[in-house]
């Protein structure tokens, strides 16, 4: 039931035993929100760069850089106000500096205020938090895109674990300076290397995880053990611990132009910092709402209430007609007229029957127009729309590269052909 109560925030024994402690869940999805605040500014800034790029190109290029100082800036200012950094903010979550005898009877001996003070974050522990929030995580993206650049992921000549060196890269190697080969083994030392610490770093915060599930730890990551620092729930009632700009009265302008214009800079980067809890719900709403806009199956979007029998709908496309030149009306010299016709073109020559295309005789379903068989052996599809057996599809749009019925050019070849799964 400990695992329960650690998984579920709404279990009544995860209240009983520490109402302030938080859940298994709670932790985790304020970790994952922010992984993934990451990448979806990035995406974002991406495809606003493709239409700007004149603006956002070098924004986007230096996006890592750019964006740890922002974010080194808004978490320094939740630490400081709150305790807490964004993500803990938003879930609700506290960051308190624990104390090394925590009893109810030592609490209650100690005034609230006082009490209160001691459970704030100091500037090292600040600091810290600041290292592994901001700091850490930019390292490591920089040492996955340094990992990529010299081909990880890739097996490269010479790269294997377990063998000799081709006698090729033997050669070349001679003709290397010194510098060169010390990159190179350098490279490909990291390169075997960096997968296996990720490894062992995964299961070092795995083995966290666990611990803290089964409760046999207060502590949510390893950095925070040696900080004397966890986590919990705020208790809802919280004040800004340092208001700092933010509550200072401006003087007076006439008298201190200069202070004051500081003093209101301060004062609006601090309301504008306080303003991403409440922008960040507003931003996902948002992007759900502009994916439902665009999504096919809304119809308030084309016009209509979706209701209504008169809802506009999207037309299908218009048909392809046979072209007179091709193999309805000049079939080829394997063509063998299908055996079911209609009674009144039984005794016509092939010519005649092939006059109009508007007869149903010239394109009998489930017949092939190239070698007439029917029902159409191991059917496909081109992107003109009319079906024939894959055999003489692939061989007619190998060779010519266009629909043998209405001439359309297929430049990617066979790439056109689908197969029609029955």
């Amino acid at each position: 039931m400990d695992v329960l109560a650690n998984i579920d925030p709404t279990s009544s024994n995860s209240a009983a035993a520490d109402p302030f402690r938080p859940s298994f869940f709670e932790l985790i999805a304020q970790e994952q929100l922010s992984q993934l605040l990451k990448p979806a500014i990035r995406y974002v800034l991406t495809v606003l760069a493709q239409r700007h790029p004149r603006y956002l190109l070098r924004i986007v290029n230096r996006f890592d850089e750019i964006y740890s100082l922002l974010m080194l800036a808004v978490e320094r200012h939740y630490l400081y106000t709150w305790n807490a950094s964004f993500t803990e903010h938003f879930y609700g979550l506290r960051r308190r500096r624990r104390p090394a005898v925590s009893t109810k009877r030592v609490e209650a001996s100690v005034p609230p205020q006082k009490l209160q003070a001691a459970r704030l974050l100091r500037p090292r522990e600040i600091y810290v938090s600041l290292l592994f929030l901001v700091g850490l995580p930019y390292v490591n993206a920089k040492l996955l895109e340094y990992w990529e650049s010299v081909g990880g992921g890739v097996l490269t000549d010479g790269d294997e674990l377990f063998g000799d060196e081709p006698r090729e890269a033997q050669l070349t190697r001679r003709e290397r300076t010194v510098e060169q080969e010390r990159r190179e083994r350098w490279n490909t030392r990291f390169r075997r290397l960096y997968p296996y610490a990720q490894v062992v770093l995964q299961l070092w915060m795995l083995s966290y995880n666990i611990n803290y599930l089964f409760g046999r730890t207060s502590y949510w990551r390893p950095w925070l053990k040696y900080m004397r620092v966890d986590v919990r729930r705020a208790m809802g009632n919280e004040a800004p611990l340092q208001a700092g700009a933010a509550s200072k009265r401006l003087p007076s302008f006439t008298s201190f132009p200069f202070l004051f214009s500081y003093l209101l800079l301060r004062k609006g980067a601090s309301g504008l910092l306080d303003a991403l809890k409440y922008a960040l719900p507003v931003s996902i709403f948002f992007f759900k709402f502009l994916e439902w806009w665009y999504s096919p199956n809304n119809r308030r979007r084309r016009g209509g209430d979706g209701d209504s029998e008169t809802a506009k709908r999207i037309a299908p496309p218009a048909v392809l007609p046979p072209s007179l030149q091709g193999v309805l009306y000049r079939p080829p010299s394997a063509y063998q007229a299908p055996p079911v016709l209609s009674q009144t073109q039984v005794d016509l020559p092939m010519d005649e029957m092939f006059a109009d295309a508007a007869t149903p005789a010239t394109l009998l379903h489930n017949a092939c127009p190239l070698c007439g068989v029917a029902p159409i052996q191991n059917a496909c599809v081109l992107s003109t729309g009319y079906a024939f057996c894959y055999t003489c599809a692939n061989n007619y749009v190998d060779k010519w590269h266009r629909c043998p019925v209405t001439l359309a050019p297929l430049p990617a070849g066979i790439e056109h052909i689908r197969r029609v799964l029955v």
